[in-house]
C-alpha cells in the first residue's frame, strides 16, 4: 500500500509551501511508500540528492518491496543519467556500487509476465556488463517464451569429436592419460547443461551451440562413459561410449622352456591383438586376449628375447634363458633323460619369487606415474595382483609383466603380489617417491590474501550461512592447486596449512548480496601494489540453502582457476630483448592470460635415467629469473625477462606462470 504525504506540509501558508516544495522537489521527490508485512520501502537512506545511485538505491528499496511500478520509474529515472549497467560504479568519492538498472529492470518484467520487455532489458544488461544473475533470468524468460508459443520439446544434438570411436561402435581403445573428451551440443532451445558420468561440465552459460572439452584420469581398465545434454524445456539427449584404457604391456606367460625345442606359453592381452617378435623376428600368433605361442629354438642359443607388443603400442619385454624358468632355492631340477631338457619342479613348499626390473627397493622420480616392470615365476602362479588390482587372467610358471602406476607427491607404496595352486604367496614391496620439479612446487605459485565477504544486506540472521559459503568457497581454491591461499584466521583442517607462504600479491575480496529474489555473490581480486582490479567474478542461485552455497562456491571457483590457468611455455625465438613463447599445455584450456602477469623463467636440468628399467625417470628445473607478459603476437606470446637478468637465456629454455 502507498502513503500520503506528511500532514504538516497542509498547515503552512502560501510562500511557505511553495519555497518548501521546491527545496523538497531539489533534494526528495515525491515518491509514495511502499509498505509490507509491516515494514516501509521505497525510501532512500540518507538525503536524497537526484543522482542515478540516489534513483538505483530506491528502486532495489521498492522491488524488495513488490512495489515493481514505482522501481521501474526509479530505474527508468537512473538509467536516463547513467544508462550501462557496470561491476564498481563509483558514486561519490571512493565509493562503489554493483550498478544493473537495466537487469533489475528485467528482473520486474519477467516478475510481471512482460516477457518480451523482459529479454530486451536482459539483453542490453548481458552485451553491457554479463553478469550471473542476468543469464540467470535470461534462461527463465527464453523458457517462458517457448511455453507461450507452444513449441514442441526439442532433442538436443550431441556430436563427440574424441575420442575417436571404432567404427560402427561406441568403443574406444586409448593408452592416454588423461583421456580427453570433447565435442559439441547444439539446439535452438539452448543447451543449459552438459553432465560426464554424472558431474556437471563447466557451462558459464545457456547457448544455441556449446563445446566442451574435458580431462578425465581413468585407470587401467573398461569405463562407461556416459554424456547427457539438456536444454532449457529438459529436452534431453544422452550417449554412452565404452572407454578401455589400455596403457599396460600385455602378459608373457612362459609354460615350457626347452634349448632343443623351443618356449611355449600364452599371451594375454585385454585389446585381444598382440603381436610377438622373439630376438627381432615376427612370431605369428592368433587373435584373441589369450593366445597361445611357440618360440622354436636351437641348442646351440643361451637365451631369447621375447617382445609383445599390443595394438596401442604398449609393450613388454621377457629374456628368457635357464636361469629364468629354473624353479627358486635348492629345489632340483628335472633333467630329462632324452637330454638337458628344463622342467619345472613342482613342490608345495616353495615361495613364488618376484623380480623387478628396477634398482633395489626405492627409487625417486620427478614423474607423475612410471611402469613396473618384473616377473614373477613359481609353481603354477595362480594370482599375480599390484596395489591390490589382479593382473593374471592365466596360470603359469613365470609370467613377464609391465604395469602402469600413476603416482602421487610424496611416497608411493607399491606391492606386488603372487600366489601359486599351493596357495605360496610372495610378496615385494617398492617405495617410490615422487618429488615435484622446483619451479612447480606450491611456494612459488601467485599468493592470495582472502578476506572476509562483505555482507550488503540488512540481513544479520545470514551471517553464519555466509561463513559457510566463504569456507567452501576457500576449500574449492585450495583443492584446485593453483593459487597460494593466505587467510586472515589461520584454520585448524590441515589442508589450509600451506608451508612457505609469499608476501600476498592480491587480496580477494567479496560481497553477498540477498534479495527477495536470490543470492548474489560477487568476488574480486585486485593487485596489492597497484590496486588494479584483475578479475571480478559472480554467482548467483534463488535458493539459499548449503547445497545451492555450495554450487555457488564451486562455480566461482573454477571461474578464477580459468581465469588464471597455469601456463607452460616454451621459449621459442629472442627478439629486440623480448622472448617469444609458445603455449603447449595449461589447465584447464586456454585461458585469457593477464598482460603484465609474472612468470618464472625455468631451465629443465639433464633428464635422470634408471639403467634397470631403461626408461626415464624425469629431471628437476633450475629457476633462471621473472619475467612478465607484455602482449601477443599471433599465437604466441611476448614475455619481457625483469631487469638484473643474470643468466643467458635460451631457446628451449620455459616460462610457467606464477
Amino acid at each position: 500500500m502507498y502513503k500520503n504525504q506528511p500532514e504538516k506540509i497542509k498547515k503552512l501558508s502560501p510562500p511557505w509551501i511553495f519555497m518548501l516544495l521546491l527545496l523538497y522537489g531539489c533534494a526528495v521527490p515525491l515518491n509514495p511508500d511502499c509498505v509490507k508485512e509491516s515494514k516501509t520501502y521505497c525510501q532512500p537512506d540518507g538525503i536524497f540528492t537526484s543522482r542515478w545511485y540516489d534513483y538505483y538505491e530506491r528502486a532495489l528499496s521498492c522491488m524488495e518491496g513488490e512495489c515493481y511500478q514505482a522501481a521501474l520509474s526509479d530505474l527508468n529515472k537512473t538509467s536516463n543519467q547513467r544508462f550501462e549497467d557496470q561491476r564498481m560504479a563509483r558514486t561519490f568519492g571512493m565509493h562503489f556500487i554493483d550498478y544493473f538498472p537495466h537487469r533489475e529492470t528485467g528482473l520486474i518484467h519477467y516478475l510481471m509476465g512482460d516477457y518480451d520487455a523482459a529479454k530486451s532489458e536482459l539483453e542490453l544488461s548481458i552485451q553491457q556488463y554479463p553478469s550471473e544473475k542476468a543469464f540467470f533470468y535470461m534462461d527463465k524468460v527464453r523458457k517462458k517464451i517457448m511455453e507461450r508459443e507452444k513449441k514442441a520439446i526439442s532433442v538436443p544434438r550431441l556430436i563427440l569429436e574424441t575420442p575417436i570411436q571404432s567404427e560402427g561402435t561406441d568403443e574406444v581403445w586409448t593408452r592416454e592419460n588423461p583421456v580427453i573428451i570433447s565435442g559439441k551440443a547444439e539446439d535452438e532451445q539452448y543447451i543449459s547443461e552438459i553432465t560426464l558420468k554424472g558431474k556437471p561440465v563447466f557451462l558459464e552459460t545457456s547457448a544455441q551451440t556449446v563445446t566442451f572439452k574435458e580431462h578425465l584420469k581413468l585407470d587401467q581398465g573398461r569405463h562407461e562413459v556416459d554424456i547427457i545434454a539438456r536444454n532449457l524445456r529438459n529436452g534431453e539427449a544422452g550417449h554412452q561410449i565404452i572407454i578401455h584404457v589400455d596403457r599396460c604391456g600385455p602378459l608373457i606367460i612362459v609354460e615350457t622352456y626347452d634349448p632343443d625345442i623351443g618356449i611355449t606359453g600364452w599371451l594375454y592381452d585385454e585389446s585381444g591383438e598382440t603381436v610377438l617378435f622373439a630376438d627381432g623376428k615376427n612370431i605369428p600368433v592368433p587373435k584373441g586376449k589369450k593366445v597361445p605361442f611357440s618360440v622354436p629354438m636351437k641348442s646351440s642359443m643361451k637365451h631369447i628375447a621375447l617382445l609383445a607388443r599390443d595394438k596401442l603400442g604398449n609393450e613388454t619385454y621377457a629374456d628368457i634363458n635357464a636361469d629364468v624358468t629354473s624353479v627358486l632355492g635348492s629345489a632340483p631340477v628335472l633333467l630329462a633323460d632324452a637330454g638337458a631338457v628344463l622342467m619345472f619342479v613342482k613342490s608345495e613348499n616353495i615361495k613364488p619369487e618376484i623380480i623387478l626390473n628396477m634398482q633395489p627397493d626405492q627409487e625417486t622420480v620427478f614423474l607423475e606415474n612410471i611402469y613396473i616392470k618384473g616377473k614373477a615365476k613359481g609353481n603354477t602362479i595362480e594370482s599375480l595382483t599390484i596395489n591390490g588390482t589382479p593382473v593374471l587372467n592365466q596360470t603359469g610358471h613365470v609370467i613377464f609383466f609391465n604395469y602402469f602406476v600413476r603416482l602421487e607427491k610424496g611416497k608411493n607404496r607399491v606391492t606386488i603380489r603372487a600366489t601359486d595352486k599351493f596357495g605360496n604367496t610372495g610378496i615385494k614391496d617398492i617405495l617410490i617417491i615422487r618429488q615435484v620439479p622446483e619451479v612447480f612446487k606450491m611456494k612459488y605459485r601467485y599468493c592470495l590474501a582472502m578476506h572476509p565477504f562483505d555482507n550488503m544486506t540488512d540481513d544479520r540472521n545470514q551471517i553464519a550461512k555466509y561463513g559457510l559459503f566463504q569456507n567452501i568457497f576457500l576449500k574449492q581454491l585450495v583443492a584446485l592447486n593453483r593459487f597460494q591461499i593466505m587467510t586472515r584466521e589461520k584454520s585448524a583442517s590441515p589442508m589450509f596449512e600451506q608451508e612457505n607462504l609469499k608476501t600476498p600479491d592480491a587480496a580477494l575480496m567479496g560481497n553477498i548480496y540477498k534479495t527477495r529474489s536470490g543470492i548474489e555473490i560477487t568476488a574480486r581480486l585486485a593487485d596489492i601494489r597497484s590496486g588494479e582490479i584483475l578479475a571480478i567474478k559472480d554467482a548467483y542461485s534463488e535458493a539459499g540453502d548449503r547445497s545451492a552455497l555450495a554450487g555457488m562456491a564451486e562455480k566461482l571457483a573454477e571461474k578464477f582457476h580459468r581465469k588464471f590457468p597455469l601456463m607452460d611455455a616454451a621459449v621459442t625465438e629472442m627478439k629486440e630483448g623480448k622472448l617469444i613463447v609458445t603455449p603447449e599445455t595449461w589447465t584447464p584450456e586456454k585461458g585469457d592470460i593477464k598482460m603484465k602477469w609474472p612468470l618464472i623463467i625455468y631451465r629443465q636440468k639433464n633428464q635422470g635415467y634408471n639403467p634397470v628399467r631403461e626408461e626415464p625417470s624425469g629431471s628437476d628445473t633450475k629457476m633462471i629469473g621473472d619475467a612478465a607478459i607484455h602482449g601477443m603476437t599471433g599465437e604466441n606470446y611476448l614475455v619481457r625477462p625483469d631487469n638484473g637478468q643474470k643468466i643467458e637465456i635460451k631457446e628451449g629454455d620455459r616460462v610457467v606462470t606464477q
